[in-house]
């Protein structure tokens, strides 16, 4: 029963991980992927609906398109050149400005489910 349970989680996460991937790969922009899929993460998680569709947009399609190792290796890119200040400015704003997506999205979410 429980690797029924886990197989099905692992489904629905795929089902918005493959689409969320892709679209992550046809921006190829960093910034503006993370803060889409930040907003949208807001967005979604505001919305009253079911964890399975939680499972698929939130962690799945928002999951897979922002990333992680992707923002780490463009910081590790502007150390490695000497860019100290646009490094720390990069760093400080992408935190920021995905903070305030996600509330952003979040607000819509709850003013859309009023």
């Amino acid at each position: 029963m429980i690797i029924d349970i886990k197989k099905n989680k692992i489904f629905l996460i795929s089902i918005g991980a493959i689409p969320g991937a892709l679209f992550r790969w046809q921006i190829d922009e960093i910034f503006i992927v993370n803060l889409i899929g930040c907003f949208l993460l807001g967005f979604f998680n505001s919305l009253p609906i079911s964890k399975r569709y939680k499972l698929i947009f939130g962690v799945g399609l928002c999951g897979s398109m922002t990333t992680f190792s992707g923002w780490s290796s463009h910081l590790y890119e502007l150390l490695s050149k000497g860019l100290y200040q646009l490094f720390l400015f990069n760093s400080i704003s992408f935190v920021l400005i995905g903070v305030l997506a996600i509330a952003l999205g979040h607000m819509i979410g709850k003013k859309l489910d009023a």
